[in-house]
């Protein structure tokens, strides 16, 4: 049997070393006027799919059986645990990126992207600055249409909100018809969206703490100039966002009440809320917007003070915590690259090992080392991309499962959303394109070994 494989083994080489001389020293005669002008060789490397590193490599099996029947084993634990670790890599890119995007959304779907606001304020001060929509400020924001879904006055105060079982300080936020309602609206789980007149929208939280429901009529409570105002207004709709900070303390309602409890006209409230089309952008557009405010208090010689805060400055505190998440991933990354990495590692050893002797055999055929480092490499790349499909077709099943059914449940007073969020993203293709560029790298150093091997003392190793 050996000598029938170092026979076929020598007829391959044979061939191959004869078909490479022929394209190597092939001679390009031109001939033009009767006269050669030059010949040129012409080197082409050897089409991939023609190489012997490649044809041997794809004639060995990995998974032997008979006396190497424990390595196999051994060599599918590896297998397993890339496939594993690959598993856990896309679980957590998806996992993280969902939740930073689910929490994003729910920041900015409740918050404004930016917050125009005069002097100091202070959301539990009893007496606050307001802020009046002058046709000046209207024009300055008309400027920026394009790049702004919505700019709505909003007036706010606080207040406490009783009924005959119970009270609870809150603070009514008053806001306009043309206020971005888009977010609250999709949360409504009672009742419906709606402010006019005395109408307000109260969390879940709340109504169950204070045991009221949709239709029912509340009153609350506002101090102004040291005296206690009383309005009568009545609950149209319920909503829950799981955003606890936000439904334990805002109740909605029509800007209308909160400007007559302080005695302000139409144009005046505590802020002015801007929604962009680009959260992204927002940034920038605040940038823009103050160097126009500046130009205006300027012409008017004006002493005026504006505050312009994006809502990453207002959210300071969540999207820190976003951040950290980052800082996470890239550790689980680290990790599982590294168990991958070992556990392709332990396979190529495992290989070189169950191969010993037919190591010996190409060296002795006259084989260089690189030669055979490339057909154990190709074998342990065998390793990586079998892993990759399996480990990307249960990584991707699990996910697509999730998002469908929401498998896995949270609880919503700790992540303000009650089950585990996931998108599938242009990430896990780079994750993929990583795993194969550092497979590869890792595998350069460790097949060294070959070089040791000698051929007299490995063709009869068993």
């Amino acid at each position: 049997m050996q000598i029938e494989c170092k026979a076929k083994s020598l007829l391959y080489l044979l061939c191959r070393d004869a078909a490479y001389l022929i394209q190597r020293y092939r001679l390009l005669i031109i001939r033009q006027n009767n006269l050669l002008l030059h010949q040129v060789p012409t080197i082409l490397r050897t089409p991939l799919f023609m190489r012997f590193e490649l044809f041997i490599s794809k004639k060995l099996r990995l998974y032997r059986t008979g006396s190497a029947e424990s390595s196999a084993f051994t060599l599918k634990i590896a297998t397993f645990g890339i496939i594993l670790a690959i598993i856990i890599m896309i679980a957590a890119i998806s996992i993280v990126s969902g939740f930073k995007t689910t929490i994003i959304n729910k920041i900015s779907g409740l918050e404004p992207h930016i917050e125009l606001r005069a002097g100091d304020y202070s959301p539990t001060a009893a007496n606050v600055d307001s802020i009046v929509f002058t046709n000046d400020l209207k024009i300055i924001l008309k400027k920026y249409d394009n790049k702004i879904k919505s700019a709505s006055l909003v007036a706010e105060s606080p207040c406490i909100i009783k009924t005959k079982e119970d009270f609870n300080g809150m603070i009514m936020k008053g806001v306009s018809q043309d206020f971005d309602s888009t977010f609250l609206s999709a949360g409504i789980i009672s009742g419906k969206f709606d402010i006019s007149r005395n109408n307000i929208l109260i969390s879940k939280s709340i109504a169950e703490k204070i045991k009221v429901m949709t239709g029912d009529k509340i009153n609350l409570f506002f101090i102004k100039d040291n005296k206690i105002k009383q309005r009568r207004l009545t609950i149209s709709g319920i909503f829950n966002t799981d955003f606890e900070d936000f439904d334990k303390a805002f109740i909605i309602g029509n800007i209308k009440v909160v400007q007559s409890v302080n005695s302000w006209d139409e144009n005046t409230g505590t802020s002015i809320d801007i929604f962009c089309n680009d959260l992204t952008e927002a940034e920038t557009i605040r940038a823009d917007i103050a160097s126009d405010l500046f130009e205006l208090l300027y012409r008017q010689n004006s002493k005026k003070v504006y505050q312009l805060s994006t809502i990453t400055e207002n959210n300071s505190t969540y999207f820190a915590w976003l951040d950290l998440l980052d800082a996470n991933i890239v550790v689980i990354l680290i990790l599982m690259t590294l168990v991958s990495c070992f556990s392709l590692i332990a396979g190529l050893l495992i290989v070189v090992l169950n191969r010993i002797n037919m190591i010996g055999i190409l060296k002795s055929l006259g084989a260089s080392n690189r030669s055979i480092r490339a057909i154990f490499i190709y074998l342990a790349e065998k390793i990586i991309f079998k892993a990759m499909i399996i480990g990307n077709a249960i990584g991707l099943a699990l996910i697509l499962l999730q998002q469908q059914f929401h498998i896995v449940h949270l609880d919503p007073a700790t992540y303000y959303m009650d089950y585990v969020p996931v998108e599938i993203n242009s990430w896990l293709l780079v994750l993929n394109a990583g795993i194969i560029i550092i497979s590869a790298l890792a595998l350069i150093g460790p097949s060294y070994i070959i070089t040791s091997i000698s051929p007299a003392k490995t063709i009869r190793f068993e």
